[in-house]
């Protein structure tokens, strides 16, 4: 695969990505400004409380397809139909104990509806990841990008409606639940059409497989899930509902940002998986251009939404949301640590290595279990934030010596002088323009990014080569 090629996919689902998460964005939104901070607080638990358990109705098959078939793309039917079988059988399973534990929480019966809700939307969403996963391995992102789309416009468009007819949460729930629905039966029938017939099959050799390889895909999506949706729960439980509202509007900011490393990598990963076993030279170049452009993207985001915090969430949220600019403050450090880490946990995954990226990922998960135990109920939501970011630093730091020692020395201390350079200068530009209109300042601070990415010579001159005759040339170079 040409390094063009990838970069097309990146730009394909990157493009994607931005509207679909633009359009939930605007519904967090309306969300939070219309239910209100407790009735939003219950919704955000019931998302939370579900998708703790998506695990166990997947247990790491789709990222584990999508590896596989990108190496072979015969073995696509063989292995979806044997996948399918086991995604009912712990799907079941998965439903069941949700409704258990739902009714253990002390929750009032509206919340424990809503938890019942989004179970099935979950479930139904885990089974349409595994029919994208056909999509993103042979790297035919347009079907995956209409997938993420039609969930995108189904959500927002019918939650709009719901919330601006007067609605309560659990209405809202019901339209994700739709929502899931409509983005299935696309899959379903975009992989029947295009790519191989579907059917169930429970061949053991290949179930055996599937269990055994995706065990630890899935206890790393296990325990990257407890990252994102444990510290609202804990919330909900330990503090209440109010809380739980004010975090989840500076988090759903952060999860916003989330589309960048998650769309690049979904386009990286079946070529780092290739790579791997075709090309040391070719891998390692991916790997360290991915970094380099995630850590740029990830730290200049961070400073700029640092220093308008405040003004970000009384704008889009309202006043009644105002503790959550300081959980902001803290957690846009944490993103931009996510979007390098991003990049070692998927080249862990393609090159066979997903056993050490499990083991750490799930000891940060305990540790961000400790801390919120002891954070939470003394600094409340800034305790929860503080949780996040020490175990997102604790992944990417046992990572990055895992790597160098393996395989490729993450650029870290190679970029981050120019990283401080460009980061330090639009912090300061803020500071100075503070008191200006926020629709001035937010793209005029991309503008001195930008200049500083070309005073530091942040990207040298082979990168803007190649970047140029990407634009131009009709047939692109090969990654070499």
């Amino acid at each position: 695969m040409s390094f063009r090629k990838i970069l097309s996919n990146s730009a394909l689902v990157l493009g994607g990505e931005v509207v679909e998460r633009i359009l939930r964005l605007v519904l967090v939104i309306f969300s939070a400004r219309l239910l209100g901070d407790v009735a939003y607080g219950k919704f955000t638990f019931a998302l939370s409380f579900t998708n703790l358990f998506l695990i166990l109705s997947d247990g790491g098959l789709h990222q584990l397809i999508v590896r596989e078939v990108a190496r072979d793309k015969d073995r696509t039917r063989k292995l979806l139909c044997n996948g399918l079988s086991i995604k009912f059988l712990l799907s079941a399973g998965t439903l069941g104990l949700i409704y258990i534990l739902a009714g253990t929480t002390g929750k009032p019966d509206d919340v424990q509806l809503a938890v019942n809700i989004m179970a099935w939307a979950m479930i139904i969403g885990s089974f349409s990841e595994l029919f994208a996963s056909v999509f993103r391995a042979h790297q035919k992102m347009t079907y995956d990008v209409v997938s993420t789309l039609t969930f995108g416009l189904v959500v927002n468009v019918a939650g709009l409606a719901v919330l601006f007819s007067g609605h309560d949460f659990l209405v809202l729930a019901y339209v994700y639940l739709g929502a899931h629905i409509c983005r299935l039966l696309y899959n379903i029938a975009a992989v029947h059409l295009r790519f191989v017939p579907l059917g169930l099959s429970f061949d053991l050799a290949t179930v055996k497989f599937l269990l055994k390889e995706g065990f630890p895909f899935g206890v790393l999506y296990f325990f990257s899930l407890m990252y994102t949706y444990i510290d609202s729960t804990m919330l909900s439980l330990m503090i209440n509902d109010e809380t739980v509202g004010w975090y989840n509007a500076a988090y759903r900011l952060i999860f916003a940002m989330m589309f960048i490393p998650i769309a690049l990598m979904k386009a990286v990963f079946p070529a780092l998986s290739q790579y791997y076993h075709e090309s040391k030279e070719r891998f390692v170049l991916l790997f360290e251009r991915s970094f380099k452009v995630l850590f740029l993207i990830g730290f200049s985001l961070a400073s700029v939404l640092f220093m308008l915090s405040d003004r970000i969430i009384e704008i889009i949220f309202g006043a009644e949301y105002d503790p959550a600019s300081g959980a902001l403050k803290i957690l846009v450090w944490a993103a931009a640590i996510i979007f390098i880490g991003t990049v070692q946990t998927h080249t862990t995954r393609a090159s066979n290595h997903q056993g050490f990226t499990a083991k750490v990922v799930a000891t940060s998960a305990f540790l961000n279990l400790l801390l919120n135990f002891y954070l939470i109920p003394k600094y409340s939501l800034y305790g929860a934030a503080f949780a996040t970011i020490a175990s997102e630093l604790f992944t990417f730091v046992f990572h990055s010596f895992y790597l160098a020692r393996k395989m490729v020395v993450p650029p870290v201390f190679k970029l981050a002088p120019k990283i401080a350079v460009i980061c330090g200068a639009t912090m300061f530009y803020l500071k100075v323009v503070q008191e200006f209109s926020l629709f001035f300042v937010g793209p005029s601070s991309m503008l001195v990014v930008l200049l500083m990415i070309v005073m530091t010579r942040y990207f040298g001159r082979e990168e803007l080569d190649f970047l140029k005759s990407f634009v131009q040339a009709p047939g692109g170079r090969r990654l070499s």
